[in-house]
């Protein structure tokens, strides 16, 4: 099961066939550049005229009589067409070689290439699908710069300090393993020293690298906070310079850049490491060879000069492709930082599951109820055994103190959270065993917090129904009361809003935000204080054009309000305190009955008139 977690088998499996085509491309350019070694003996031997074609001794190669074939071959050439003609032979030979040992390798990263970003494509994908499933509780203990860090500049990194060394691995990878193989060809014994000491170099990296990966994720949760502290700087601009706290924003983010400045330090000085080492390691290497070499060469005369020096040529070509291997790998630790980052938001739990089973339901003809529904967030019950009936057609208001539970109550039913105990029902259908996406679509929510996008008026209206003609868009704004401040805008419904709307006034978003609601055309409506940022007038004719809409659709309407006037004239309205119902019916009967409800009118200067039309639209424009 942890396997299926991790990076190779979501991103580099489904890659298998090309990949395996990609390594047959690297062993071909390993093949050439062992070609292009093995060949320098015979050469040497060709060059320097050796004369010992006839007597070469290899030193224990695994094959003993590769190298006297070679300079046989040349010999045979130099009797038959001469010294300068066998040169041109043997030139030409390793400049095809080469030209197609480079010729394998780019192709193999030519066609790497769209792999690797197909892989990163998927990476991202599969993080911005996760934040579209993901339960607003997991927003809530996040901050959105970190979460942006994570599919930006973590991706980013997972790509070149990862996928980029998977692919310099397989190259180097592949050639380390026949520049082995060609010193066995050329002397056993020496090879067999180098494999005693290549163990102690991989020691001495690990033992450097240990630490790596645990520092790369550390690095990798600073820069997320940092890109947090921009985000939220530069949102609360506003705030910051009219209190005159831009210093403290300062302050913090220093503090977090010195984090980032002491532990990047750390993590680079890490990585760094590697490359003196490899030299300290190659150079200690090659002098032990040449010790061991020169003792063969003098003393036992079992190797021949031109051999110990393709040798050594050889040796010396696998000392950078080792240090690449080792500095792939110190970078790939790093990279696993980021991928850990990455990861907790892949596997973060998705609370909200639909069944597989899932029923379908796409209307609404009795109702909505809420049964014995009980909901905790954090240690602290929000709502306490609540039954409520939203009967279809009717306008129901939920009021009462801040944080008594009703917006909770709002969010349940598109069911952004579930109820820890209980049922909320659509129709007498438990909305846990339906299908998520009918079950939204059936409402249309306006928050308080106002959402618009760097788009279009027009556009930004019809995201609540992409099907919606232009006349059901301006029928929906006239509803909203935008239809006139719309046409006054420079471009009208295709003016531009700016991000998050800022071009608009708190009033116009909202008015916005209600359009967008109404076009939808939902059989429920949910206002969780969707006219906050309106004049009290404006609000009175929004929520009359709305009900009546209502009526005359058959929809169900939810609102909560602290502004009573909005809902005096609903058809129940229910007193929420402390996540209990202490108090249901008309305003009339609540104000005569509910000392809290009444208090809260007392406080607002409503009275305990009848909730017509005319006199609720007099005392909102009191």
């Amino acid at each position: 099961m942890l396997f299926k977690h991790s990076f190779f088998y979501r991103y580099v499996a489904p890659y298998t066939g090309p990949l395996l085509f990609n390594v047959l491309l690297r062993v071909l350019s390993a093949l050439f550049t062992l070609v292009l070694t093995i060949a320098i003996a015979p050469l040497l031997a060709l060059l320097f005229d050796t004369g010992q074609a006839e007597s070469a001794i290899t030193g224990g190669g695994l094959a003993q009589s590769g190298l006297e074939l070679l300079e046989n071959w040349v010999q045979l050439s130099v009797a038959a067409n001469g010294k300068y003609e066998t040169l041109f032979y043997v030139v030409l030979a390793l400049i095809l070689a080469y030209f197609l040992k480079n010729f394998c390798a780019y192709m193999g990263l030519y066609l790497f290439i769209p792999i690797r970003n197909k892989m990163v494509a998927k990476l991202r994908s599969d993080m911005f699908h996760k934040f579209m499933i993901l339960p607003l509780s997991f927003y809530a203990n996040q901050q959105k710069g970190d979460l942006i860090s994570r599919i930006s500049n973590n991706t980013q990194d997972v790509d070149t300090q990862m996928l980029n060394q998977i692919q310099q691995v397989m190259v180097d990878v592949v050639t380390f393993i026949f520049l082995i193989a060609a010193l066995f060809f050329i002397s056993t014994p020496l090879t067999i020293c180098v494999l005693i000491l290549l163990p102690l170099i991989g020691i001495l990296t690990s033992f450097i690298s240990r630490t790596l990966k645990r520092k790369s994720k550390k690095l990798q949760d600073t820069i997320g906070r940092i890109s947090s502290q921009v985000t939220e700087s530069l949102e609360g601009i506003k705030t910051l310079r009219s209190y005159n706290t831009t210093a403290y924003a300062l302050r913090k983010f220093d503090a977090e850049n010195a984090s980032f400045f002491k532990l990047n330090t750390r993590v680079l000085r890490r990585v760094y490491s590697s490359h003196p080492l490899n030299e300290v390691l190659g150079t200690t290497a090659v002098a032990i060879i040449l010790v061991i070499g020169g003792h063969f060469i003098i003393s036992e005369q079992s190797l021949r000069p031109e051999a110990f020096i393709t040798y050594l040529v050889t040796m010396i070509q696998m000392l950078p492709t080792s240090k690449n291997i080792i500095t792939a790998y110190f970078t790939y630790q790093s990279g696993k930082g980021s991928w850990m980052r990455i990861k907790e938001v892949l596997k973060a739990d998705e609370v909200i599951l639909e069944k597989k089973d899932a029923e379908e339901i796409h209307s609404i003809s009795r109702g909505i109820t809420f049964k014995d529904v009980c909901f905790t967030y954090g240690k602290k019950p929000t709502l306490k055994n609540i039954n409520i009936e939203f009967p279809k057609g009717k306008f129901i208001a939920l009021v009462g103190p801040s944080g008594g539970g009703k917006s909770t109550i709002i969010n349940l039913i598109p069911r952004f959270f579930d109820p820890v105990s209980g049922q909320v029902l659509f129709d007498g259908k438990n909305i846990a065993d339906c299908r998520i996406d009918n079950i939204r679509a059936l409402s249309s929510l306006v928050s308080q917090d106002t959402i618009l996008f760097n788009d279009s008026i027009y556009n930004n209206i019809l995201l609540g129904n992409p099907q919606a003609s232009r006349e059901e868009v301006i029928q929906a704004a006239k509803m909203a009361d935008a239809h006139e401040f719309i046409l006054a805008t420079p471009n009208g419904y295709d003016t531009l809003i700016g991000d998050s709307g800022t071009k608009l006034s708190g009033g116009q978003r909202q008015r916005l935000s209600i359009a967008r609601a109404l076009v939808k055309k939902a059989p429920v409506l949910l206002f969780d204080e969707a006219t906050s940022a309106l004049d009290t007038e404006a609000e009175s004719r929004i929520m009359q054009a709305v009900q009546q809409a209502g009526k005359k659709n058959g929809q169900t309407i939810v609102s909560v309000a602290h502004r009573l006037s909005s809902i005096r004239h609903a058809d129940e309205i229910i007193v929420i305190e402390e996540g209990e119902i202490v108090g249901r019916g008309t305003h009339e009967e609540l104000y005569d009955n509910n000392n809290l409800y009444r208090k809260l009118c007392q406080m607002q200067n409503l009275d305990n008139r009848p909730a017509t039309p005319n006199n609720h639209l007099q005392n909102a424009t009191r």
